[in-house]
C-alpha cells in the first residue's frame, strides 16, 4: 500500500448526499404480475430500468404498493393499518424502504442515477483484490449484446402463423419423418456424429464452415425464443453470445416472459429454440435422404443434421447446466434457482456434518433434501466434467503438434479455468485449519509422529510400488480376410451388415450377370441334349464314342458355368465380424471384378496395438511388464 492509498483509506471522501428529498415510489417502467411459485403466491416485479427481477410475498407487496412518492412513512403506516389491520412503525417502514433502495427497486431520476454511479465508482476505485475478469466467471462469460425488441416487432406480424394449429401439426409430422429416417440410418448417423465433433481431425476450412453453420443456426434458435416471448405479450431487450462452462451458446433475454406469461407459456418459450432446430433437422434429413450421395445438397443437409441432431438436443436440454433444459426443468418442478440452492445446501451440509464447522443454512423441507443432494452432486460432476473435457481437448490438440510441451498450454488453460475454485479451496482449507489446529496439535503426540514417519518411509521404499504408463490402444482381430468380386455383376441383394457375425462359407451379397446366367442355361440345355443323344445311341446300338465325348464336354461346360454362377455370390472365407461400413449401400450398384465387398475379422483371437508416447518409452521394461486394460466396465491384467 503506497502513501496515497493509505491516506485514501484513513481519510475517505465524504459520500455525496442523495439529491432527492421525496419519498420512494415504484419505477413507472416496472412490470408487475401475480404468479404462483412452489405452490405459494408471489408478486413478480421486473424493473426495466435496471434489468432486475424481484419476487415479493403478498405481505411485502401490500406495503410496497403504498409507496407512491407522495405519502410519508407515517401516512403509509396509518393507511396499511386501516386497510389490512396490521400496524407497522414508521422506522420499520423506513428500514424496509432503505433495503429496497439498495436493491435498486425504487425509481431514480437521471440525476440520482448519476450520483449513485459516482458513489459506486469512488467506493470501489481502489478495490483491486479478487477482482473478476472483464469477461466474468468461467462458468458464464458474456461477450456482447444488443436490444432486439424492434427487430421482433417488425418480424412478428409476418411470422405469427408459426404459432397456428396447422403449422404445429405439420411440424409434428416432420418430426415423425425425422424419427423414422434416423432410426433406419442410426448406425451411420451415430458414427458420423462422433467423427463430425472430433475437431482434432478438422482443417481450418472445416472449422470455419462449422462455425458459420453454427452461428446461422444459433441465430434462428435464439430468435425463436425471443419471438415466442413476443407472441405472449412480453418485450425482449437483450440478445448476444456467451460461454457456459466454455460451451459456446447464444442467449436472448426473455425475462419478461416470467412476468407476462403463464407456466405453460414460459415452457413453450424455453423449448422454442430446440423446436426450431428440430424443424431444420427434419427438413435437412428429408433432403439428405432424397438426394444422391456426393452431391452438394446431400453433404450440406447432412452437416445440418449433425449440428441439430440428437447430440445437440441432449446437450441443450440437459438440466444440469444453465441452458434451455435447466430452465425447462425449473418450470416443471415449480421453482427457480435450484442449482444455487442445492449447491449451497450441499456445501453447508458438508461443512457442518463432515468438517464440523459452524455454518448457517437456509431451511430446506425434508421432502426436498434428497433431491437437493442428488441434483447438486450430478450438476457438479457434469459441470466439472465439461471443464476437464475442455482441458483434455486442449492437451490433445497441443500434443499433436508438440508431444513434449503440449502440457504447458493445457496447464495454463486449466489454471485459468480453476483459479477461482482453487482460491475458494485454499480459503476453505484455511478455515478448517484455524478451526481444528488446536485439536490436531493435541492429537499429534511424539509417539504418533514417529509411527506416521515410519509408515511413510515403508510406503515410499516398499518394493510393491510400481510405475504406471497410461496409453491408448486399439483392439484388432488376429486374422483378417478381404472378400473381392471375381466377376462383374449387379448387386441384387445384400445378406450381411456391418458389425454382423458371419460363418465361413456364408454368402455376403448376391449378384446378377446376364452372360453368366445365359451361359449356365445354355450349358445345362447342352448337357441334357447330349445325354438324350447318348441314351438314343445306346438304344440303337450305334457308335457311342462321339456322343459320349460330346456329353462329357457338355458336363465340363456345365460345371464351369455353375462355378461361374457360384462366384456371383461372394462368401466369407473365415468366421468373424463384418468390419467395413456401407455394405448395405451396395444394393443395386454394379461391381467390377476385383471390387472389395467386405472385410472379415476373426474375433476368436484379438491383437492389441498400444500407442505409447515417445517420452514414456524408457519407462517400459520388457522384463517386468504387466499390461492392464479396461474395456467397458471391467479391468483385466496379464503379464507380457
Amino acid at each position: 500500500m503506497n502513501l496515497a492509498e493509505a491516506l485514501n483509506a484513513a481519510l475517505p471522501e465524504m459520500p455525496v448526499r442523495r439529491v432527492s428529498t421525496g419519498f420512494p415510489k415504484m419505477d413507472p417502467a416496472a412490470v408487475v404480475k401475480a404468479n404462483v411459485e412452489d405452490g405459494e403466491p408471489v408478486m413478480v416485479v421486473l424493473n426495466r430500468s435496471t434489468d432486475k427481477m424481484f419476487r415479493f410475498n403478498p405481505t411485502q407487496w401490500r406495503i410496497i404498493e403504498l409507496f407512491d412518492g407522495v405519502r410519508n412513512y407515517e401516512e403509509i403506516a396509518a393507511l396499511h393499518a386501516e386497510r389490512y389491520g396490521v400496524a407497522y412503525g414508521a422506522d420499520d417502514l423506513r428500514e424496509f424502504a432503505a433495503g429496497l433502495e439498495d436493491a435498486e427497486l425504487w425509481y431514480r431520476t437521471p440525476l440520482e442515477r448519476s450520483v449513485a454511479l459516482r458513489q459506486k465508482l469512488e467506493s470501489g476505485r481502489h478495490q483491486h483484490t479478487h477482482r473478476k475478469s472483464k469477461w466474468g466467471d468461467i462458468a458464464h462469460m458474456q461477450f456482447s449484446a444488443w436490444d432486439p425488441d424492434q427487430y421482433f416487432n417488425r418480424i412478428y406480424p409476418y411470422t405469427k402463423w408459426l404459432y397456428s394449429g396447422w403449422f404445429t401439426a405439420l411440424t409434428v409430422t416432420l418430426f415423425a419423418c425425422l424419427l423414422l429416417l434416423s432410426l433406419a440410418n442410426w448406425q451411420q448417423i451415430r458414427l458420423d456424429t462422433v467423427q463430425f465433433y472430433t475437431f482434432t481431425q478438422k482443417s481450418a476450412s472445416d472449422l470455419a464452415q462449422f462455425w458459420l453453420i453454427f452461428l446461422f443456426l444459433g441465430f434462428f434458435h435464439e430468435s425463436a425464443h425471443g419471438l415466442t416471448c413476443k407472441h405472449y405479450g412480453a418485450e425482449v431487450h437483450g440478445m448476444g453470445f456467451h460461454l457456459v462452462y466454455l460451451t459456446p451458446a447464444f442467449f436472448v433475454d426473455v425475462s419478461e416472459a416470467w412476468v407476462y406469461a403463464s407456466r405453460w407459456q414460459r415452457l413453450v418459450t424455453i423449448i422454442a429454440g430446440i423446436w426450431v432446430e428440430m424443424i431444420f433437422c427434419a427438413i435437412a434429413t428429408i433432403v439428405w435422404w432424397g438426394t444422391p450421395p456426393g452431391s452438394g445438397a446431400h453433404d450440406f443437409a447432412y452437416k445440418i443434421m449433425l449440428l441439430t441432431g440428437a447430440a445437440v438436443v441432449v446437450v441443450n436440454m440437459n438440466p444440469l447446466i444453465k441452458l434451455d433444459g435447466y430452465y425447462a426443468f425449473s418450470e416443471i418442478i415449480g421453482f427457480s434457482d435450484i442449482k444455487e440452492k442445492s449447491t449451497a445446501y450441499l456445501s453447508g451440509l458438508a461443512r457442518g456434518q463432515i468438517f464440523r464447522l459452524p455454518v448457517e443454512m437456509e431451511y430446506v423441507t425434508r421432502r426436498r433434501r434428497p433431491g437437493y443432494v442428488a441434483y447438486a452432486l450430478l450438476s457438479g460432476i457434469y459441470s466439472y466434467g465439461l471443464l476437464f473435457t475442455v482441458v483434455r481437448f486442449s492437451y490433445n490438440v497441443c500434443s499433436r503438434y508438440s508431444p513434449q510441451w503440449g502440457f504447458v498450454p493445457a496447464g495454463i488453460i486449466a489454471l485459468v479455468m480453476f483459479r477461482g475454485r482453487l482460491r475458494t479451496l485454499m480459503q476453505f482449507a484455511q478455515t478448517v485449519y484455524l478451526d481444528k489446529k488446536d485439536r490436531v496439535r493435541a492429537w499429534w503426540t511424539g509417539t504418533r509422529v514417529a509411527i506416521a514417519a515410519l509408515a511413510t518411509l515403508v510406503i515410499l521404499f516398499a518394493p510393491v510400488l510400481h510405475e504406471t504408463v497410461t496409453a491408448r490402444f486399439v483392439m484388432e482381430p488376429g486374422e483378417r480376410a478381404v472378400v473381392r468380386t471375381t466377376i462383374p455383376g449387379r448387386v441384387v441383394s445384400v445378406m450381411a451388415r456391418e458389425g454382423e457375425t458371419v460363418t465361413a462359407g456364408s454368402p455376403l451379397i448376391e449378384m446378377e450377370n446376364r452372360e453368366v446366367r445365359s451361359m449356365r442355361a445354355g450349358a445345362g440345355s447342352e448337357f441334357a441334349l447330349t445325354g438324350m443323344k447318348r441314351v438314343e445311341a445306346q438304344l440303337d446300338h450305334s457308335d457311342q464314342g462321339e456322343v459320349i465325348a460330346e456329353h462329357a464336354r457338355a458336363g465340363v461346360e456345365r460345371t464351369i458355368a455353375e462355378e461361374e454362377s457360384e462366384r456371383l455370390s461372394p462368401r466369407a472365407p473365415i468366421s468373424g465380424v463384418v468390419m467395413n461400413a456401407g455394405l448395405k449401400n451396395l444394393a443395386g450398384s454394379f461391381l467390377d471384378a476385383g471390387t472389395i465387398v467386405a472385410e472379415i475379422g476373426a474375433t476368436g483371437q484379438m491383437r492389441a496395438r498400444i500407442f505409447v508416447l515417445e517420452y514414456a518409452l524408457p519407462r517400459v521394461r520388457e522384463e517386468s511388464l504387466w499390461i492392464c486394460w479396461r474395456m467397458g466396465g471391467s479391468v483385466s491384467c496379464d503379464r507380457e
